[in-house]
Parts: C-alpha cells; sequence; structure tokens
C-alpha cells in the first residue's frame, strides 16, 4: 500500500497524534504533518492536523475546504475525519466542508469513546456516566458544553440535514448521520454502515474499528525507547497538575531561556506551567502558546533538551509551527491519547497528549522530576 495511504484529517495536533498512535499500534506505518505534502509520501497512514479547532465555523470551513481538495489529488485508500470526542469546536462546518470536497453524499459521525466512559446515548453525551454539562467540560475555556444534548453541543437544532440515529437502523442517504454510540457492539454495527458513499467521521474508537475493517492485522511494532537527555514539559494554562519545582510564568511572560536551561542541565529536566493567576486569565491560553513557542525555539538551537513533552493540541501546534517541524513519524504509544513522535530527520523526541487525558503512569515512572 506503500503511497496510497488512508487519509486522516484531524482539528487539532493531539487529535492527530491520537489516530497516529492507533494505526501504529495496528503495524502500520504513519506519518503526521501540519501541512499538506507536496508530493506522495511513503506511508500507509497520512495524518493531517488542520488545527481547526479553535477558529470560527467559516474560517474553518474554507481552511478544510482548501486543504481537502489539494489532499484529494494525492494517490489514497480512504478518508476519515476525527473530530473531537466530546463535539468540541466547529465539527459541522468541518464535515460539510471535508464530505465536499472528497464527494460523499453523506457523513457518518460517530462521536464518543465508550473504552473510556464517553458515550452517545438517547442523543446525550454523557462522561462515566454524568451528562457533559454537570462535568468539567462544562468550563471549557473555548467550548464550554451548556448542555449535554448532542444537536445542542453541535449547534445543529432545527437543521433538516443532521439526523440523530441509532445502530441497525434505516439510515438517511444524505446529510450528516450523529450516531448513538454506547458499546463496542454500536461501533462494530456503524463500521458496518460506512459505505463508499459515506464519509466516516467520529472519535478514536471508531477510528480504530474503521482502520481495523480495511487493513488486515499486522505485527505490532516493538516499544520505542525513550530518548537519553534532558526532557522538558510543557504544562498548559488549564492543567493543574504540574510539580512543586515547575517554574511558573510571571503574569503571562515565560520563565528566561537561561533559567530554565540551567534545570535541565542540573537536574536533567524542566517543566514550565502557568501560575494560579494564568488559569483564571481568559487572554492567557493563547500567549502563554505562544511563550511556550518562543522558549521551545530558543532552547532547541543550543540542544538543551532531548525530549519535549507537551500537554494539550492548541499548545503543541503552536510549539512546532515556532520550530518549524511539520512532518513527524509516530515512535511510541503510551497510553490512551498520549503519543511520542520523532521530527523528520531530527534526534528529538516530542510527547504530547490531550489537555483532557492523564498523563501515563509509565511516563511519570521514566521521567519522576518532570512530575515532582
Amino acid at each position: 500500500m506503500a503511497c496510497r495511504p488512508i487519509i486522516v484529517l484531524a482539528d487539532d495536533l493531539t487529535g492527530a497524534a491520537e489516530v497516529g498512535a492507533l494505526a501504529h499500534e495496528a503495524g502500520l506505518r504513519v506519518m503526521v504533518v501540519t501541512q499538506v505534502p507536496r508530493s506522495p509520501v511513503d506511508a500507509d497512514v497520512l495524518v493531517l492536523d488542520t488545527n481547526t479547532r479553535l477558529l470560527t465555523p467559516g474560517r474553518a470551513a474554507e481552511r478544510l475546504k482548501r486543504r481537502a481538495a489539494r489532499l484529494r489529488t494525492l494517490p489514497h485508500s480512504g478518508v476519515f475525519k476525527k473530530t473531537d470526542s466530546v463535539l468540541r469546536g466547529p465539527v459541522l462546518a468541518e464535515l460539510s466542508a471535508c464530505a465536499s470536497a472528497f464527494g460523499f453524499s453523506r457523513t457518518l459521525l460517530i462521536a464518543g469513546n465508550p473504552s473510556l466512559d464517553r458515550i452517545i446515548r438517547e442523543g446525550r453525551c454523557l462522561i462515566a456516566g454524568q451528562a457533559i454539562d454537570q462535568t468539567p467540560f462544562a468550563r471549557d475555556p473555548h467550548h464550554p458544553a451548556r448542555s449535554a444534548r448532542v444537536l445542542d453541543l453541535l449547534h445543529a437544532s432545527g437543521r433538516p440535514d443532521v439526523h440523530y440515529c441509532k445502530s441497525k437502523t434505516a439510515l438517511p442517504t444524505r446529510g450528516v448521520i450523529v450516531g448513538e454510540h454506547c458499546t463496542p457492539a454500536d461501533t462494530a454495527s456503524w463500521v458496518l454502515a460506512a459505505d463508499k458513499h459515506t464519509l466516516p467521521a467520529g472519535g478514536a474508537d471508531f477510528f480504530r474499528a474503521w482502520l481495523q475493517s480495511r487493513i488486515p492485522t499486522r505485527q505490532k511494532p516493538s516499544l520505542g525507547k525513550s530518548p537519553a537527555g534532558p526532557a522538558l514539559l510543557l504544562h498548559g494554562t488549564t492543567a493543574t497538575t504540574a510539580g512543586k519545582s515547575a517554574l511558573l510564568f510571571e503574569g503571562l511572560r515565560p520563565p528566561a531561556a537561561k533559567r530554565v536551561a540551567q534545570a535541565l542541565q542540573q537536574r536533567g529536566a524542566a517543566t514550565v506551567s502557568g501560575s494560579s493567576l494564568t488559569l483564571t486569565n481568559p487572554a492567557a491560553p493563547a500567549e502563554i502558546s505562544t511563550g511556550f513557542g518562543g522558549l521551545a525555539l530558543a532552547l532547541s538551537g543550543s540542544g538543551a533538551f532531548r525530549h519535549l513533552l507537551i500537554a494539550g493540541g492548541a499548545t503543541a501546534a503552536t510549539v512546532l509551527k515556532a520550530l518549524g517541524w511539520h512532518r513527524l513519524s509516530v515512535v511510541r504509544v503510551w497510553g490512551p491519547g498520549v503519543v511520542s513522535l520523532q521530527p523528520h530527520r531530527l534526534a528529538i523526541t516530542i510527547t504530547m497528549k490531550p489537555g483532557s487525558y492523564p498523563w501515563p503512569a509509565g511516563i511519570k515512572r521514566r521521567y519522576p522530576r518532570l512530575f515532582s
């Protein structure tokens, strides 16, 4: 299947890494990119981060339209649209643009991840049995869940082209079908409904099952080794679990690169985090992400770190853009959503996790000083 990869479009970098990890664990060669390649790539799965989670619906649709039109010209063997499992972001705008660009007549949106106790039942989004608007997702700084109704989360109330359906029922031939998704049996049933006229879209559980239906099982890759050398952890503004030794932003200014480099040299590890003040500042997320990018760029030039760990998709995208790293290969999977990648032709490892996921125990054991 060389040079005819499955194409996946994800709305943020950690989501791209998450589905890339699932393909990697299936024994496939995975490339994660933040720009559309100019020529065919030698990979089994090509995952593009469109970085559209925080855009308005209009801007997200326009970006998806341009990216998808260029991707369509590359040889490929299938398309999947990765969305947030709890439907944050301009989901419908992206789905419409993507389906139109690739010529699909309908879209099958299977959100939720039953494996993580995130389900869609009776038209409502539930997290561990609790309505999403009664969980911390109600306080999301960008997409607060003010309702548990899926159509409300999608801003689709009153739209005749958006349909909520249960599995194993007759489905509309056009529009966006939002599927009930409570169990692995639901996941398997929806995979069977994703015919050649349908754009498959949704969370990690649906992608895993859809991928398995298209590609025979291969030998799983060996566990990649953790890189030797200093490790730098960048905690976003919503992260509240940074250790006591973390270097904090002063206002919205990152610690001086010299100070962080000294910590890396002396301890072999350093954590940089937002302070309690920045956690309550609505302007903080974007400004701290930018600060992280500048800090990482200053430190990378002197080789101050060998392993860069980042919490949060928007933060990771900003940092990689600042560093100029646009093409990465998956090298290790630590746990659900937590993935290590290697930039093209560089002996550096980047590990990313979604902001709402915990750091796996394996990373904490490997780098105890980052969390102390």
